[in-house]
């Protein structure tokens, strides 16, 4: 992967010859009556087009990422960056401004669940975003070696990897033995144990309790990270928490 960064060339093929600041978050608005493509071109070449690549703060583009999940969860959704020019443009290298990190869940897509394109988001997905060494390498380059200023740890509902081990670890907490769903996740449930110790006999739904918990503790240990520790504490990278719900396709952040 290469580490090349395109901000200043990828900023002028976005935004035309306009000057996007930081913390401007501009919102591509679609004629419904106009003709032409059609939503699909418009969203591929419309010059105000949402450009993380014109934000420099991390609070910025959460915040973008944030408006572009409120489009995604009222239908809205743009589906900037796709163009072939902007294809040909990132071959050269990548400047991602933001990372994440999530399941492996097919419902949860973070380039659609916060309405980004290609080059805006680098993603590592494991089942239950469940973290170990070799891991934390993967979701630790965007930030450390591509100096991306945002990390974001996202969980989800009803997610299938939490549920399966907090079924587990319930039923070993028990004494019962555990339900057989057809396929093992020993090393998950393992992985699992800190989060769901970490919520145990706190209020609401214990799963729902688990999923925020296991986001909290990775995020504690991104912090904590090797290669990111230092950024953080010198306030170059900031690692948020998340949850998105599958039944109002909106993300809440955790704390």
């Amino acid at each position: 992967m290469s580490t090349l960064h395109l901000r200043g060339s990828r900023r002028r093929l976005l935004t035309g010859a306009g000057t996007v600041g930081a913390g401007a978050i501009a919102l591509l608005t679609l004629d419904a009556c106009g003709g032409g493509g059609g939503e699909g071109a418009a969203a591929q070449t419309a010059p105000d087009a949402p450009d993380l690549t014109g934000l420099e703060s991390a609070e910025d583009i959460w915040q973008a990422l944030l408006d572009g999940n409120r489009r995604w969860a009222d239908g809205a959704a743009v589906h900037p960056h796709t163009d072939e020019d902007l294809r040909e443009e990132l071959v050269e290298g990548q400047a991602p401004r933001a990372a994440v990190f999530t399941c492996v869940d097919s419902r949860v897509a973070p380039e659609l669940v916060f309405d980004t394109g290609l080059g805006d988001l680098m993603v590592t997905r494991t089942a239950g975003n469940v973290f170990d060494p070799l891991v934390s390498e993967s979701v630790s380059y965007g930030p450390a070696a591509l100096e991306a200023p945002l990390l974001v740890v996202l969980g989800h509902q009803k997610c299938g990897a939490v549920t399966a081990a907090h079924e587990a670890l319930l039923a070993e907490v028990e004494g019962a033995e555990p339900e057989d769903h057809g396929y093992a996740l020993p090393e998950t449930v393992n992985a699992l144990r800190p989060a769901y110790e970490a919520a145990a006999g706190g209020p609401g739904d214990p799963v729902d309790a688990m999923i925020e918990a296991n986001v909290l503790l990775t995020v504690e240990a991104l912090k904590a990270h090797p290669n990111l520790a230092e950024r953080v504490a010198d306030g170059a990278l900031t690692v948020v928490g998340a949850v998105y719900s599958l039944e109002t396709g909106l993300v809440a952040e955790v704390s």
